[in-house]
């Protein structure tokens, strides 16, 4: 719980407006055990991590802590203050040759550089329960055409609370995408987190584990269009933030260090 304890530290504060809504401590450390298993030696992308699992995961291997874990890690998020703390702490632990950090934002087509070159992608997502899950879909998106080999793998965080009907049927339609996309459910362990949410701390999240069984189509990677951008932080909240800019570079106390940029007309 220390090595955990860094990490929490280290991270910026959450931006509710975006749905950055970070795990809880104990359930973080679940988390990184389990993935541990999956994406050991693999060369691993996070599309998006607010709640610094890649640097869990990795501070946990080097403290001795866990004894599997990636070869590599690869952030990218749009909230530059995410991929400064990054920077910081692998500056810090000695991690740099494992951990690297690049700001990205999900509405934009993958850059070149990053097409098929992991093994592997994580990400936890907004849940998508305003828009039919279009938000995680977009996220997954990025990860396959990351990874897009044979054998690849995915894990993926999304809401999983029966109680909230929305959760179960966007979880239906996450399912039946990543095995449209040529998939293989390997895992779900339903139930799996809670979250520091206000108004519904019942809240919880599953773990979906898929793999690709068959190689993606060579196809150059496209932006979303205005239909995927839709309620993509919840109803009413499109996707119309390209960065978070960190101000400071502090990591720390959002409400003072950050402004939004938004993307421009005909930039999407």
């Amino acid at each position: 719980m220390n090595a955990v304890s860094d990490v929490v530290a280290n991270r910026p504060a959450p931006l509710r407006m975006f749905d950055q809504i970070y795990m809880r401590s104990a359930d973080m450390l679940i988390q990184a055990e389990h993935i541990s298993r999956w994406l050991s030696g693999k060369r691993v992308v996070f599309i998006g991590d607010g709640d610094a699992l890649a640097l869990t995961v990795v501070h946990l291997k080097g403290t001795g802590s866990l004894k599997g874990g990636p070869e590599s890690v690869h952030v990218l998020d749009f909230d530059e203050r995410v991929v400064n703390s990054v920077r910081r702490f692998a500056e810090r632990y000695g991690y740099t040759k494992t951990v690297t950090s690049e700001l990205y934002n999900v509405a934009e087509g993958l850059p070149p550089h990053l097409i098929g070159g992991f093994d592997a992608f994580y990400t936890n997502p907004p849940y998508g329960g305003s828009n039919g899950g279009n938000s995680v879909k977009s996220f997954i998106r990025r990860g396959l055409e990351a990874t897009s080999k044979p054998g690849a793998l995915g894990c993926t965080v999304l809401a999983d609370a029966p109680e909230y009907h929305w959760t179960t049927l966007v979880l239906r339609e996450v399912q039946t995408y990543v095995l449209g996309k040529g998939q293989l459910i390997r895992e779900m362990i339903p139930k799996f987190h809670k979250y520091h949410l206000d108004d519904t701390p019942e809240l919880t999240s599953c773990s979906l584990v898929t793999e690709q069984v068959e190689s993606m189509k060579d196809e150059e990677s496209q932006n979303l269009n205005r239909a995927e951008l839709a309620d993509f932080y919840g109803k009413d909240n499109p996707l119309k933030v390209r960065y978070v800019r960190d101000l400071t570079n502090g990591g720390k106390f959002a409400s003072k260090d950050f402004e939004c940029e938004a993307f421009r007309d005909g930039e999407l």
